[in-house]
């Protein structure tokens, strides 16, 4: 594991901050993070906002820590093949990708890494509801 030294892990945090706000979600979300790392869930099919659980935050915990990323939103959604599954939005240390993955923002897709029994990163589409966020696919 490479520890991130503090400057990367604040320029991390200001890029979660701006794709918060890209993401157009709740004034409430964007402040929680913005003043005290604090992170919300979307959660179910009508994207209500909450605040992690003890066991949910261990999971963004132990993700950040083994991949040097940093979680700044998760997805919570309820399927019937797979049961739970979260989806952990996230920044990574290589800010050369970072325009890119903002252009892709634009177009609804963001960067996660989705716990599941098959858990992978990749790109998802979302949609904004409620001030959350749903995962479409």
């Amino acid at each position: 594991m490479i520890i991130i030294d503090e400057e990367l892990r604040e320029k991390m945090r200001q890029e979660s901050i701006a794709r918060l706000k890209m993401l157009k979600l709740h004034q409430n979300v964007i402040y929680d993070f913005e003043t005290e790392d604090k992170l919300n869930k979307s959660e179910g099919s009508m994207a209500g906002l909450y605040w992690l659980d003890e066991e949910e935050q261990e999971i963004v915990e132990k993700f950040e820590n083994n991949y040097n990323v940093l979680v700044y939103h998760v997805i919570k959604t309820y399927t019937i093949e797979l049961g739970e599954i979260y989806d952990l939005l996230y920044v990574d240390e290589y800010e050369e990708y970072w325009d890119e993955e903002k252009e892709e923002i634009k177009e609804g897709y963001v960067r996660s890494y989705t716990v599941s029994p098959f858990s992978e990163s990749g790109r998802i589409c979302v949609e904004l509801k409620n001030g959350g966020l749903i995962r479409k696919y």
